[in-house]
């Protein structure tokens, strides 16, 4: 097994930079059932990816008939100068900070393919090391510990690669053609269920009781269970 990387960067009180989509978006919020085969939602995957710049670095076909896919891209330069002390002149060094995105293909026995995303800083190339990795992802390829000096932390804190799938999503919800590939529903949702009715508007509101009016709300905050999930609602 290759040896983990370690990499320094800036100076001063020294911090781990573990950074994922995760920061930002749960696990729920970052599924999505498409329509059709494993190889359908792999080519509208490495579409929507390539239009961002990410594009496909490899796949891997795991044991329980899931598929892994690989996208990753270059979203900035950075470069990092040091000095030596007076009369020692200075050095620099330049970084390029860009983002990898995993994508786990599992196909499912209606013939759609449940699709799960995960985002991660890379580091000339590299991606960093994440304490929310999901067991999915292959082990991280370098360990980044970088100072208050140094000035890539902004971009590396799991806010772009969030973005990216959160507006990845969407564009499917906007495009959805009821073909192979389109979105079909999303594999679930941090959103409230929305109450069945209000209880104030009831006819039966005004002549209840304390008793009844709560026997009323308790209805109500209930969702209604004949809507059954709304195809392509999103947040």
């Amino acid at each position: 097994m290759a040896l983990m990387g370690l990499l320094l960067l800036g100076s001063g009180c020294m911090e781990q930079v573990r950074a994922s989509s995760r920061s930002k978006l749960t696990e729920k919020q970052s599924k999505v059932v498409l329509a059709g085969t494993a190889d359908d939602a792999a080519r509208r995957l490495t579409e929507l990816f390539s239009r961002r710049k990410f594009l496909l670095a490899d796949r891997q076909v795991r044991k329980d008939g899931a598929s892994l896919y690989l996208f990753k891209g270059q979203r900035s330069e950075l470069t990092s100068v040091s000095g030596y002390g007076y009369g020692y002149g200075l050095s620099g060094d330049t970084y390029t900070v860009g983002s990898a995105f995993f994508a786990r293909l599992t196909p499912q026995t209606d013939g759609t393919t449940q699709v799960e995303l995960f985002g991660k800083p890379t580091l000339d190339g590299h991606v960093v090391c994440g304490e929310q990795d999901p067991a999915w992802v292959p082990r991280c390829e370098q360990e980044v510990l970088a100072g208050g000096t140094w000035n890539g932390l902004e971009l590396m804190t799991g806010r772009e690669e969030a973005e990216t799938i959160r507006g990845l999503l969407v564009e499917m919800e906007l495009e959805n053609s009821g073909g192979p590939g389109s979105r079909v529903v999303t594999a679930g949702s941090d959103e409230p269920a929305k109450p069945s009715c209000v209880a104030s508007e009831l006819p039966e509101w005004r002549t209840s009781n304390a008793l009844e009016k709560k026997r009323l709300l308790e209805k109500c905050r209930a969702p209604d269970s004949e809507e059954g999930p709304r195809v392509g609602e999103s947040r």
